[in-house]
């Protein structure tokens, strides 16, 4: 019987001539393990939106069989969580499907359980590596216990255990008679599967059995890639090679409030002309040294480099793109080096070939309408054209196809073959084979390291001239000033709870309102400032600090003032009273005066009032107090939980957004787009991109929100 029936379907998105998928047929049995492969852009992610209903095929048709429930994984996971605490977004599709409080609970324990996150139950979403984001994302489906699993490179980012694990829970699942559609280029997973779809150009070029693609030399090589070359490393001997970067005791830890692990006294040196691989679980602390060694974070210890500071692809390929057209973006960070004409194009040309997106194909192409794979090769483009003899590289080859990986890798080959020191994160064992050492993390230490002279070897000199050490952007704090609000708004825990804290959160959202209408409805003036005591006393239970609160009111101080001179004109003097000045239409007079000092007093209470109930009730706090404060409503029928969830989008879009700004103005620094114009004029140019960037991922966001929404059944 067949569960899912595709005839002659052929799509293609708004102002495209192509046809990301064209003319498509295929039908899958109930049961059925299928593995859709092909290169970057060829169509897979598509027809896996066209399959769950996201997209709409522009002709032919796709049946699904009645009560089959579709669960999917999208390619980013970022894009697929709608909480901000690990957990509650767990919950949520089962929450949508109306279950029991206890069956909710049950699924999202033993979901959590399944793929090792139990432990980070009540941790923030915002607080994840992008690895263990991929496994809330899964869990999320798997708590939905769907019919039919649609997964998009579901562990593309994952370490070899947590991979090994997901596909055990997959092939059980398919014992169990799901039936599992697997998106990717892992000839591993292709393994799993009954039957294999090729595509290629929105074409399916492959359509038979495992064994059958299996048998193909020419099929299995179109999927895997050139075979990497392994580097034996007991014979890789770095000591007659110049140290172009050196680490010494390097220490990092994040706030308090933000539950990622840092790192801890990590020492070494990298050599010119090498390649060096970062293993380790995820979360163990790769992307912070990376981030560190480019100085995006600030720690203690000693980062010295021969070759100036050192560039630095990240992870989230997307955040690091921001020009509307493929050759633009790239040419972004050589602009800022001040170079033009044929030499800005011929720098551009060449980075992009080089990173397997040729320049004559994809530049003129837009930025935002290329897959995943090659968004992520566009964003390692931008970081070649910097030119820059040091390149850190944090997982350059997630979601690429074997064909592209290769030549990532033999790119960063032919680097290290000019002279340039690479080093790269990455969870594939074949590519840290490839590399010319390895670097194991865990915990945020360092376990083992493959070249085992590296105790012994003669420090970067103090004296060389060439030697210099690399500090942090002066940005830095600014990046620090995101995290820890995107971590506030997210709602971590804390060790101790204030007065306020310890309240059911519905009681904390009644005594707020008590303050806040009261701070606001106050009059007279003693009155109003009796509201402001009363607001300062709410902020002192409530545990936000008075340090933090004074600044606060110093730095809005200004603005009061300067609305107050608008009160001053346009508020009416009383009949017969004392006039202090006059100035044709302006005096000042007591009950102006009065009427000022209340509106100060008013507007301090009423921000005083808000930031403390912001301090003292997280995201998920909020919404427990709004379900059981509009419980009675719920009982006559009216849909309180479509404003409970508008409530909880707010919440979990709004970090969403500080951590897309944070990306962002790490892709700013890194390429030169911030800091570095004088003048007014150029400063706001400079900022331009910040902002447009921002803009466009909020859209974005907005849109991959909504489809999260929709494949977690609310309704």
């Amino acid at each position: 019987m067949n569960q899912i029936s595709v005839h002659n379907v052929k799509f293609r998105y708004p102002q495209s001539a192509v046809y990301a998928v064209n003319d498509v047929s295929f039908e899958i049995e109930k049961g059925a393990y299928i593995a859709i492969v092909g290169y970057n852009g060829s169509g897979k992610s598509s027809l896996a939106r066209l399959l769950c209903g996201l997209d709409e095929p522009e002709s032919g048709s796709i049946e699904i069989a009645p009560n089959n429930r579709i669960g999917i994984i999208f390619q980013s996971p970022k894009e697929q969580l709608v909480s901000g605490l690990v957990q509650r977004d767990t919950a949520f599709g089962p929450q949508n499907l109306l279950l029991s409080p206890a069956e909710v609970e049950l699924r999202t324990i033993e979901a959590l359980n399944i793929v090792d996150m139990l432990d980070r139950a009540d941790s923030s979403t915002s607080a994840l590596s992008l690895g263990q984001t991929q496994k809330i994302a899964l869990s999320g489906v798997i708590a939905l216990s769907p019919e039919i699993y649609i997964l998009d490179e579901a562990v593309s980012m994952l370490d070899p255990q947590s991979r090994k694990d997901i596909l055990d829970f997959i092939r059980y699942r398919h014992k169990c008679g799901n039936t599992i559609i697997q998106i990717t280029h892992d000839i591993d997973v292709i393994q799993e599967a009954d039957t294999v779809i090729g595509m290629d150009k929105g074409k399916i070029t492959f359509y038979g059995t495992r064994s059958a693609f299996m048998a193909d030399e020419k099929l299995v090589s179109w999927i895997q890639g050139p075979v990497l070359e392994k580097k034996d490393k007991s014979t890789v001997d770095f000591s007659g090679k110049k140290i172009s970067f050196s680490l010494k005791n390097l220490s990092f830890k994040y706030e308090k409030n933000v539950q990622s692990k840092g790192v801890e006294n990590i020492s070494f040196d990298l050599y010119e002309g090498s390649i060096t691989a970062l293993t380790g679980p995820s979360g163990a602390g790769k992307s912070t040294i990376l981030e560190l060694c480019s100085g995006l974070l600030e720690g203690e210890g000693e980062i010295k480099s021969c070759s100036g500071r050192p560039a630095y692809a990240q992870q989230n390929a997307k955040a690091a793109l921001f020009e509307n057209f493929a050759a633009d973006d790239v040419a972004f960070g050589p602009e800022n080096l001040g170079l033009t004409g044929k030499d800005l194009v011929e720098r551009v040309r060449n980075s992009m070939d080089m990173a397997a997106l040729p320049f004559d194909e994809f530049g003129e192409r837009r930025t935002f309408a290329l897959s995943g794979g090659e968004q992520r090769r566009l964003s390692i483009a931008g970081i070649l054209a910097l030119g820059t003899d040091v390149i850190l590289f944090d997982e350059p080859t997630a979601g690429i196809d074997g064909k592209r990986r290769y030549e990532v890798l033999m790119m960063m080959r032919n680097l290290a073959a000019q002279g340039k020191t690479i080093l790269f994160s990455t969870h594939h064992p074949d590519e840290a084979e490839f590399a010319d050492r390895e670097i194991k993390i865990e915990n945020g230490k360092i376990i083992s390291d493959s070249y085992k002279a590296n105790d012994n070897l003669k420090e970067l000199s103090d004296s060389s001239n060439e030697a210099s050490a690399v500090s942090p952007y002066a940005s830095a704090l600014m990046l620090k000033g995101l995290r820890s609000l995107s971590a506030g708004l997210s709602g971590h825990k804390k060790s101790q709870l204030s007065l306020i804290e310890k309240l059911p959160p519905a009681f904390r959202m009644i005594v707020f309102a008590l303050f806040f209408v009261f701070s606001l409805a106050a009059r007279p003036w003693y009155i109003t400032a009796i509201a402001l005591a009363l607001s300062l006393v709410y902020c002192k239970i409530s545990g936000f600090s008075f340090r933090r609160l004074i600044p606060a009111i110093l730095k809005i101080m200004p603005f009061l003032l300067f609305f107050s001179i608008f009160q001053l004109i346009f508020h009416p003097a009383l009949p017969d009273e004392v006039r202090f000045t006059k100035w044709k239409w302006f005096m000042i007079t007591p009950s102006k005066l009065l009427f000022c000092l209340e509106s100060i007093l008013r507007t301090l209470g009423a921000l005083s009032c808000i930031s403390a109930f912001f301090v003292s009730t997280p995201e998920y706090d909020l919404i427990d107090g709004l379900k059981k404060l509009l419980r009675p409503l719920e009982l006559i029928k009216v849909p309180v939980r479509y404003f409970i969830l508008i409530v909880e989008i707010i919440f979990r879009f709004i970090p969403l957004l500080v951590d897309e700004a944070g990306s962002i103005l790490k892709t700013q620094l890194i390429r030169g787009g911030l800091g570095q114009k004088k003048g007014r004029l150029q400063r706001i140019r400079a900022v331009i991109p910040l902002i447009v960037p921002l803009i466009i991922q909020t859209i974005k966001r907005s849109e991959s929100l909504a489809d999260a929404i929709t494949m977690r059944y609310f309704k």
